[in-house]
């Protein structure tokens, strides 16, 4: 139950803030305030919650060193930003390429479980479908970001954190409220 109750206060909080940050981004974007501070502390915040989250569910521990190791590279890289702007993208592929591979590590657990029965009941199952469907695409989105002349291709990295959302809301109203995660 313990492990359940991490999960959803984890959950919990990283759609909160989530919710309060983009919609602070618009408000400052639209008052012509520049908002990357904003994101970028929120950027670390995202990506250590997650690991967290997935720490919580995954099983073997044993698994999580690549994962560390990611880690500890997002915040080198996001310390440089504070020196440096333009590493940010770096920053946000480290921490995506490592949402993948804790995506992966529980999906593996999964699938050599006798869980993979009851899937689609599993609300960290929706969670992972949800973030891979942003964080998967948003790796080669962000290593070509400085070589856009326009940024013509926003709108489809902001349809994919709506589809994010959307499925992450659709397993939270579908998943069984009684299994421990």
């Amino acid at each position: 139950m313990k492990k359940r109750t991490l999960f959803l206060k984890l959950l919990m909080l990283f759609l909160v803030m989530t919710l309060i940050v983009e919609l602070m981004g618009v408000y400052l974007s639209r008052i012509k305030k520049p908002n990357f501070w904003m994101y970028h502390f929120y950027t670390v915040f995202e990506y250590f919650t997650l690991f967290y989250l997935f720490k919580s569910v995954l099983k073997d521990k044993k698994t999580l060193k690549f994962s560390y190791i990611l880690l500890f590279l997002l915040v080198v890289v996001w310390c440089v930003t504070f020196v440096n702007r333009d590493y940010f993208n770096y920053a946000v592929i480290i921490g995506s390429f490592n949402v993948g591979v804790l995506v992966f590590l529980y999906l593996q657990e999964l699938l050599l479980s006798d869980e993979i029965i009851n899937y689609k009941r599993l609300l960290p199952f929706w969670v992972s479908v949800g973030l891979i469907v942003f964080h998967l695409p948003a790796i080669p989105f962000f290593s070509f970001w400085n070589y856009m002349k326009n940024k013509d291709l926003l709108p489809i990295l902001h349809s994919l954190i709506v589809l994010m959302n959307i499925i992450i809301s659709f397993g939270l109203i579908w998943s069984n409220k009684k299994v421990e995660y």
